[in-house]
Parts: structure tokens; C-alpha cells; sequence
């Protein structure tokens, strides 16, 4: 069973076309996949750090397997390898314009990997642990090179506390017993998606982040418009 799984078709853009069901996915991590959780994917990428894979392997049922991490080390608040339990967590928003400032690089090659990809084989799927923040910001930033708006954007991000929630409030519960009120609620606050953590990577990201600063060609975003739009 995979957490947190989204299929991004459905979604309308601000010029009234529709994302193609089946095309592009996004989930939490995949190491308890089954074949039917998989199917009609064709590609997996993987952004998870090495210490994550290694503690937490996908079950890619023989699926194209492509890891591009946002970040190759723990990143306290956002991966999810075992020591970075005993860490303290930063403040999540701030965390966030961060990731999009400093791992700029990375975003790239993500966005150009999901472009690129061959639908004729099937959907992509990307993930992280959660599927919240560096799946999430993947998701913004296509959704975004799509032409979905950003409410629309953010509407969408949100759906994730819908699983993310009652977990982020059990393990509140557990962490107030043992280490008290303000690690409870930091560890709250870096389980659920948040509207101030994506307008914060906005705010970073200012107008034309995917053809400026990641510089995209826009004869490829209009490529995948046309193969992933109808």
C-alpha cells in the first residue's frame, strides 16, 4: 500500500484545459508498493537522501527507478532517516524558502526528468518520505509549469493532512509525554502540510522561478503541456 498517493489528473489550468488522468503522480514513500499500487506506472523518481533509500527501500515492482535527491544528507524537519529523531526541527516555513533557495539545482533536474519522461510507456510518480515537502515543492513547481494557479496549487497540497494529520497529532501526543509541550508541537508542525510553508517557498520563488532561475527551456515546458494537457 502506498501513502499519500495522488494521481494529478483532473486538475484544471488557468486557461480552462484539463491534466490527463494517468500521467503524473505523487506519493509518499513506496517501500510497501504492491504491483496493483503501481500500475500504469511506468518511471519512479525518488527523492529521498541515500541514508532514507537505505533505511527504506521502494518496492518498485520492476518499474523504472531514477533517485534524485533535492539534498544527498539529513535534513532536520524535512528527511526522515533515523537520527534525525533525536534533532531539533526548525521552523518549517523558513525551512522551506530555504530549500527552494539553496537546492535550486536540484529542483532542476527533477522538473527536467518529469518532462522528459515517455508517457507512451505509462506515468511518472515522484516521492520523498511524507510526500509533503520535497514531493510537495516537485508538485508546485509542475502543477505551476502546467499553468494551474496557485490556489488551485495550494488546494491541492493541503489534501495531504488528510493522512498526515491524525499521524502528526498521535505522535504530538507521544513526544508531549516524553520530551514535553514545544518539541510536541515542533514535530506537530513538521508532519502536516501548512499554507504558510508554500507561500513561503513562493515568496522565495518569486514570478519565474521555473524559467528563470531553473532555467527550463519553454519549448519544453510546452512540450509536456501538449502531451499532458488535454
Amino acid at each position: 500500500m502506498i501513502q499519500n498517493k495522488r494521481d494529478l489528473g483532473g486538475l484544471r489550468t488557468k486557461d480552462g484545459k484539463t491534466v490527463r488522468l494517468g500521467m503524473i503522480v505523487r506519493s509518499a514513500q513506496l517501500n510497501e508498493a504492491e504491483e496493483a499500487d503501481l500500475e500504469g506506472i511506468a518511471s519512479i523518481i525518488d527523492l529521498r537522501t541515500p541514508g532514507e533509500r537505505q533505511q527504506m527501500p521502494d518496492s518498485t515492482c520492476g518499474r523504472e527507478y531514477l533517485t534524485l535527491p533535492v539534498f544527498e544528507q539529513m535534513n532536520e524537519g524535512i528527511s526522515h532517516e533515523e537520527e534525525t529523531k533525536q534533532m531539533p526541527l526548525p521552523d518549517m516555513a523558513v525551512l522551506y524558502g530555504i530549500m527552494m533557495k539553496v537546492y535550486a539545482d536540484s529542483f532542476r533536474r527533477i522538473v527536467l526528468a518529469i518532462l522528459e519522461h515517455d508517457y507512451t510507456k505509462g506515468a511518472v510518480l515522484w516521492h520523498c518520505t511524507e510526500g509533503k515537502d520535497r514531493c510537495g515543492m516537485t508538485t508546485a513547481l509542475i502543477l505551476e509549469a502546467l499553468g494551474v494557479d496557485r490556489e488551485t496549487i495550494l488546494e491541492d497540497y493541503l489534501k495531504t493532512n488528510l493522512i498526515n494529520k491524525p499521524k502528526a497529532a498521535a505522535l504530538r501526543e507521544r513526544v508531549l509525554a516524553s520530551q514535553g509541550k514545544e518539541m510536541a508541537d515542533a514535530v506537530y508542525q513538521a508532519y502536516i502540510a501548512d499554507e504558510k510553508y508554500l507561500r513561503s517557498a513562493w515568496k522565495e520563488m518569486g514570478s519565474d522561478y521555473i524559467t528563470g532561475r531553473l532555467n527550463i527551456p519553454e519549448e519544453k515546458l510546452e512540450a509536456f503541456r501538449k502531451t499532458v494537457l488535454e
